[in-house]
């Protein structure tokens, strides 16, 4: 059997349409009808928005939240994803939770059904800022969720910027504490000292003297702070982290610097007793350090960022100040070893002046030990402890909490609109296809291409002959119109 081609008039679809348009009328009303329904069912949804801009990190500081990003790292589109996925986090939209929903059967609404129906956050492209959408059954619940959602975000990262701040002046507040001991006791054994003996003005030879071997002293309680710092650093880290991230000396690259390091420190170390801190070549021997320090923390960061337990830039950062304490401790480590040996030589000279000169050396150089720790230890408190107190300024608010004028769900326009023409465009196809998937015989065209059969005569029935004839009286019955005259008029010329 020979395959026949079907072709559909367009003229008889606008025809069946037209024939059925009461069907499809009504059919339509009911769409609407139904979304009417909807709408008075339907509880409304109401969305407030506000917009957080991420500032670009400011190269490598002190806080937590600056160690891991370089000075000329740029914002990326991963970081502002991650601070949206540190906004979205449950120990940030839980407390929210709790705040805003009711509780049903004693529990909150699901954590993960919340975010995903509720929260929503856009990056604008090539800007700092991100958007924040939340959603509430009424403008107020949804303003309140959306600006609890911000305070608790700013909260978090204020917490996780503080770890290191805190555990730091700890470690200085009580070390400072016992510096100012330490320093009223040898101030006072120096005045004994000088009584007992009636030492006046010491002598040239005791001042160089005395100099170097402070300086050297000095340098050791200078590193011992140094070590202790970092250890607090290090603690810090590991107490949040876990045990997360593998050690910093697993990697060559930073091992090979902390070993230059502990080279250039050695031989600072070693010009102590010879050039003051203006020589040319101690300021040259400062800035490599300076340089090399860098380079260090540059590293540090690529590791982080390559060894960090997930793609959170607080992870990444946690683990790259755990890595940075490891390495100060390395290299404060090796500077103690060389330190004491240079105290050693130090106590062997001294063991060969005269035992009054001696003795005043030791008592002096306790007190001026003393009091220049003392001095550091104070400085560096105070700066911890604005340090600590201090808002990190990476996360601004640029607009607050909206509170929404109407609900954007279930919108009522679009909804009937949508009713409509979902309604016309389904009723219409239902009806043409049922009229087309009809086989019966109705036109002479029918018969030869359903029969095949040739068309003797044909005819018509009785409503189609009722509708022929009135359709031509109308016409005949109609006063011609101006056009028809013109014709008229010409054919009669």
């Amino acid at each position: 059997m020979e395959d026949q081609e079907y072709t559909i008039d367009l003229m008889e679809v606008v025809e069946i349409i037209s024939e059925n348009r009461k069907p499809i009328a009504k059919i339509t009303g009911g769409f609407i009808v139904l979304a009417i329904l909807y709408l008075l069912i339907a509880s409304p949804v109401y969305e407030s928005e506000a917009l957080l801009r991420i500032k670009q990190q400011q190269g490598l500081g002190q806080s937590l939240l600056d160690v891991a990003t370089g000075g000329n790292v740029q914002m990326s589109q991963q970081q502002m994803s991650t601070y949206a996925e540190i906004l979205k986090s449950r120990g940030v939209v839980v407390p929210v939770i709790e705040a805003t929903e009711e509780e049903k059967d004693g529990k909150y609404p699901d954590y993960e059904r919340y975010v995903a129906s509720n929260i929503t956050t856009s990056p604008f492209k090539n800007t700092e800022i991100l958007q924040l959408k939340v959603k509430g059954k009424s403008p107020g619940q949804a303003q309140k969720a959306n600006q609890l959602l911000v305070e608790t975000f700013l909260l978090r990262m204020n917490e996780l910027s503080r770890v290191e701040q805190t555990a730091t002046k700890n470690f200085l507040q009580n070390r400072t504490d016992a510096a100012k001991q330490d320093l009223d006791k040898a101030e006072t054994a120096l005045q004994d000292y000088k009584i007992a003996n009636k030492i006046l003005t010491p002598s040239d030879s005791s001042k160089l003297f005395l100099d170097r071997i402070a300086l050297a002293e000095k340098e050791a309680a200078v590193n011992r702070i140094e070590m202790g710092t970092a250890q607090a650093k290090l603690n810090a880290a590991n107490s949040i982290l876990g045990g997360e991230g593998r050690n910093i000396a697993d990697n060559r690259t930073v091992q090979a610097y902390n070993t230059q390091l502990a080279k250039l420190e050695s031989e600072r170390i070693s010009y102590l007793d010879k050039y003051t801190e203006k020589h040319p070549r101690m300021i040259e021997l400062n800035d490599q350090i300076a340089e090399l320090k860098t380079k260090i923390a540059e590293e540090t960061r690529k590791v982080a960022a390559l060894q960090a337990p997930s793609d959170n830039l607080v992870h990444q950062r946690l683990v790259a100040e755990k890595f940075q304490s490891e390495g100060e401790l390395i290299v404060a480590r090796q500077k103690a070893a060389i330190l004491e040996e240079v105290i050693g030589q130090n106590n062997r000279d001294l063991e060969q002046l005269p035992a009054v000169e001696k003795g005043y050396i030791k008592v002096a150089r306790d007190a001026q030990v003393a009091n220049e720790l003392y001095v550091m230890l104070a400085k560096r408190l105070e700066e911890s402890k604005v340090a600590e107190v201090m808002q990190p300024n990476n996360v601004q608010v640029v607009d607050e909490p909206t509170l929404p004028e109407r609900p954007i769900f279930p919108r009522k326009g679009r909804t009937l609109a949508l009713a409509a023409l979902l309604g016309l465009l389904l009723s219409s196809a239902f009806t043409v296809v049922r009229e087309l998937m009809n086989r019966t015989i109705r036109t002479e065209d029918d018969v030869k291409n359903y029969l095949a059969l040739p068309v003797m005569g044909a005819i018509p029935d009785e409503a189609s002959m009722n509708r022929a004839m009135t359709k031509q009286k109308e016409i005949e019955d109609k006063e011609p119109g101006f056009m028809s005259k013109v014709r008229y008029f010409i054919w009669k010329k």
